[in-house]
């Protein structure tokens, strides 16, 4: 077996240098580092994890024992805490015990043997002495089932979901249920139990069967129930592995009686029509338990309670309404990644109300007509609005909600701090409910960013680091570094793409370099003015910026994310209601994606808001609507598929976040934003139609080298004072 001293001979390095390049570290020359990544790779040399995790004394595992990987519930929590410890240079080693003592006792071992930093566990064990602590093991988590020792334990409020479910079980008054659970033994169940018949006690027209089983005999237990011709109305159970079970033996041999069936659940991000779900975050369960086991010192590590709120029974189709759903409501709606949600999300709504709901879809440059018509037309009663022209259009084409809804603002208890003041309200009236609000981001290739070699060619290079760029001189350098034909191990051709299609989306290229340099627009006499040294040198980095962009630059921004997912490009700056399109089947760059702040840090938000109509005849339908859409948990719907959410829910759901990581850092931007459009003081509504306009034209104009930097500033500039 080949050692470090064989690889140092073979590259003729010193071991000190051998060490350092596989292990990332160190002050060496990317010379060096071709070198002894050559020598290890003809060696076929791999470092001893043995001998490393014997030095530190302990290793980078995290023990995760559960009863089984069937069920989703488990396969969710194990998926969250692995995808946080990951994230952190951690591995999630999962270990089955399949409710066996003996086994568990044997994976604690097993533990022991490959010096895990700690244990999270579902445990299956008896009796008050605590054979993790006997181990040897500090830091231990003990999940859903408490032990009857003193732990560290994470769990939800099984007590509580167990009245619940009883309560749902009254309301729709079943004359006899089944409740399925496994052994009382382990607390939760035991807790549940206890919660669902302390209300079934009071129940005196429902009858209650228990039965007590286990992953192996759950489908014999069903069997026999349904042969037993009792009659049962609704099967209720603790666990959705079990309500799978149940659906099978149904399907399979007694489906044409129909029974309910009421389980424990996951939270789901889609609706679910085989289950009545009461939903626990499993995966916001798995992440914190992943935090605390990683961020917290053994010596700090104790024993203390940890109870999660539970999601409960999410109302998909919670829609008020006072009177009478009206026969349909016309939707007015930009092409991007929702339209289509909110053409499938429609069926829903028609489904409960019996409204038909018409969604209409314009490209960017086509909608503005349709919003100026509406001025004066009743076709449309919702108008989807974009965040930039709230302020403009607003007062003339929307209908205030607090005339509808004195007490609109009550929604805005759900939705992530400062949407409101950006996409719902203009001078002090409610107009809008945020829909779809989004935020630039900087998205690169984290395989180039983060490989030895490209970091020390860099650094060599420029005598500066390889990092995600703090502002726009380092951009423009990162661009070039990557559009140069450096010789290094890279797929990349371009360092960056623009987006140019219209003047709109051109002069979001400008404004998020000028907004880098300066948070507000600069006023001079009371109109915008940008020919100054701040403006001129936005201008400049966007013009360089373009020399290391593909010749076809993107038209919008699903061609920007579409080209960046071709893994052609290094880096691009998006908004993330259409950063899901990087991950489109036909992306070359999946598991490679990094994201960080805009440079600057001052990102631009987009994205949109849901307005009624002021010419609607339907206003209590659209309202009703336009709640729906913009609330749970269809907005979490909307995000899982791939858009962004309003709702502050949402981002706990980590099955989302884990597909969209960079949500979390998304819902940041709003608070951090700055760029507002009107001086301070002044509340008068900003055009931003002519604003970006003229931005745009100038942009376009410079770009395709039909004037030169000074004229296009200039030409700008007048415009801006004549014409805005």
């Amino acid at each position: 077996m080949a050692t470090i001293l064989d690889v140092a001979k073979l590259a003729g390095v010193s071991q000190g240098t051998v060490s350092n390049v596989l292990n990332g570290k160190g002050n060496v020359s990317s010379e060096k580092i071709r070198m002894v990544e050559e020598a290890a790779r003809q060696l076929g040399f791999t470092i001893n994890e043995r001998a490393r995790m014997l030095r530190k004394g302990s290793s980078n595992i995290i023990s995760v024992i559960l009863p089984n990987i069937e069920f989703i519930q488990y396969r969710e929590f194990y998926n969250s805490l692995r995808s946080y410890a990951k994230k952190s240079g951690y591995v999630a080693e999962l270990l089955i015990s399949n409710d066996n003592p003996q086994e568990e006792l044997e994976l604690i071992q097993k533990s022991r043997a490959v010096m895990a930093e700690g244990i999270v566990t579902l445990t299956c064990l008896r009796g008050t002495e605590n054979p993790y602590v006997q181990a040897g093991f500090d830091k231990v988590c003990f999940v859903e089932r408490k032990p009857a020792f003193e732990a560290d334990y994470f769990g939800f409020d099984y007590r509580l979901a167990g009245m619940q479910m009883a309560g749902q079980v009254a309301a729709r008054k079943y004359k006899n249920v089944a409740v399925v659970t496994a052994t009382e033994r382990f607390s939760n169940e035991r807790e549940y139990m206890e919660g669902f018949l302390e209300v079934m006690d009071t129940e005196k027209n429902c009858s209650v069967r228990k039965i007590t089983t286990d992953v192996l005999r759950i489908s014999y237990s069903i069997l026999n129930l349904f042969d037993s011709g009792e009659k049962i109305d609704a099967i209720i159970t603790t666990n959705m592995g079990f309500a799978e079970k149940i659906r099978q033996i149904y399907m399979a041999f007694f489906r044409d009686t129909e029974i309910k069936i009421h389980t424990l659940s996951p939270v789901y991000s889609l609706p679910e029509k085989d289950f009545l779900k009461y939903e626990l975050n499993y995966s916001l369960l798995g992440r914190e338990i992943a935090a605390r086991m990683i961020g917290t010192d053994k010596k700090e590590f104790r024993a203390e309670d940890h109870l999660f709120d539970n999601d409960g029974e999410r109302q998909w189709k919670n829609i008020s309404l006072k009177r009478r759903a009206a026969a349909c409501l016309n939707v007015l709606t930009l092409e991007g990644p929702e339209a289509n949600l909110m053409k499938g999300l429609a069926k829903m709504y028609t489904e409960k109300t019996g409204t038909q709901v018409n969604v209409a879809v314009f490209s960017y440059d086509e909608i503005y007509d349709q919003f100026v018509f509406s001025e004066t037309s009743d076709l449309f009663d919702v108008l989807r609005l974009d965040v930039t022209w709230l302020s403009w259009l607003a007062e003339r084409i929307l209908l205030p909600l607090d005339g509808i809804d004195p007490d609109i603002q009550t929604v805005f208890s759900e939705y992530l701090p400062s949407l409101s003041d950006k996409y719902a309200i203009v001078n002090n009236r409610v107009y809008a409910l945020p829909l779809t609000p989004s935020a630039q981001l900087l998205f690169y290739r984290k395989d180039l960013f983060e490989n030895v070699a490209v970091k020390r060619i860099y650094s060599e290079s420029f005598k500066e680091e390889l990092r995600a760029p703090a502002d726009f001189r380092e951009f423009n350098q990162i661009a070039r570094f990557f559009s140069g034909g450096s010789d290094f191990p890279a797929t990349v051709r371009y360092g960056t793409n623009l987006t140019l299609g219209n003047t709109g989306v051109a002069a979001t290229e400008f404004l998020t370099r000028y907004f880098s340099h300066q948070e507000n627009l600069m006023y001079q006499d009371g109109k915008v003015f940008i020919d100054n040294e701040i403006g001129r040198q936005a201008m400049a980095e966007l013009l360089e910026a373009q020399k290391y962009t593909p010749a076809r630059t993107a038209r919008w921004w699903t061609d920007l994310a579409g080209t960046f997912a071709d893994g052609d490009v290094a880096m691009v700056i998006m908004f993330s209601n259409y950063a899901s399109e990087i991950l489109a089947s036909r992306s070359k760059i999946v598991g490679n994606i990094g994201f960080g702040m805009v440079p600057g840090g001052n990102p631009i938000v987009g994205g949109g808001s849901l307005g009624i109509s002021r010419n609607s005849k339907k206003q209590e339908d659209a309202l009703a609507y336009i709640k729906w859409m913009t609330k749970e948990p269809i907005s979490s719907a909307m995000a899982g598929l791939g858009s962004v959410s309003p709702c502050a829910r949402t981002y706990s759901k980590y099955d989302i976040i884990d597909t969209f990581p960079w949500l979390e850092l998304s819902k940041d931007c709003f608070t951090l934003s700055r760029t507002k459009r009107v001086a301070a003081g002044e509340e008068r509504p900003f055009n931003e139609k002519k604003f970006l306009n003229i931005i745009g034209t100038a942009v376009k104009n410079l770009s395709m080298g039909f004037i030169s930097l000074d004229e296009a500033m200039e030409r700008a500039q007048h415009q801006l004072i004549y014409e805005l």
